[in-house]
């Protein structure tokens, strides 16, 4: 004797929302940019520093407030200052790297070193030196935002958000440079003391907003 199995129940056929509603989802998934990857974000934060210094020098030597005799007399710290941004973009946005980044902090403090011996006694000035500050530390809250921006595509990281702030806080050092003729103590207090500001703000901001992604 024979037992009979019964087979189960065959599939219902899926409903024609269902269906509609599976093709909508591939359709969303499909025309959703991807992240634009990390070497794209060095491009775009280190275009920004060096298209904010190229628009000052143009418009300090347009409207007369430096010469091209007086830009070669720069030369050195002004390209320092442009290749430490954008290395320190490079370390900051890199994923994992953490030696880079502390490398990039130390490549900061001597470009700082070099801006103070460079500019030794320099020329006095009857202007306030916190127009220095100010003036540098708005100039580097445009680059400022920029990596904050691509900083929440990012894992949460203290150290690269300070490297992604001295990263932008180049742009007010170099303005520093064109425009003020002071002496050495006034730089190492009221240029570098703008400098730090915006790397500050940088790792505040960023460690206060909600991440994006949690890629390394």
């Amino acid at each position: 004797m024979t037992n009979d199995v019964p087979l189960p129940p065959a599939p219902k056929p899926a409903s024609n929302d269902a269906l509609a509603k599976a093709r909508a989802a591939m359709r969303s998934e499909l025309t959703k940019r991807r992240p634009a990857s990390w070497t794209a974000n060095v491009a775009k934060a280190s275009g920004t520093i060096i298209g904010l210094c190229v628009v000052v020098a143009g418009v300090m030597l347009t409207i007369g407030a430096c010469t091209l005799d007086f830009l070669s007399t720069r030369a050195i710290t002004l390209a320092s200052l442009i290749t430490v941004g954008v290395v320190t973009t490079w370390a900051s946005l890199r994923p994992q790297g953490r030696v880079g980044r502390i490398a990039s902090v130390g490549l900061v403090v001597l470009s700082a070193v070099l801006l103070v011996v460079m500019r030794g006694a320099g020329t006095p000035s009857d202007s306030p030196h916190w127009v220095c500050t100010v003036s540098h530390f708005a100039v580097g809250l445009a680059p400022a935002a920029v990596v904050i921006v691509l900083l929440r595509g990012m894992a949460p990281n203290r150290l690269r958000s300070i490297v992604a702030g001295l990263a932008a806080g180049t742009t007010g050092a170099f303005v520093g440079e064109l425009a003020c003729a002071k002496p050495a103590g006034h730089v190492a207090v009221f240029h570098l003391s703008a400098w730090v500001a915006v790397a500050l703000v940088v790792t505040l901001v960023s460690s206060r907003l909600t991440p994006r992604s949690y890629a390394p």
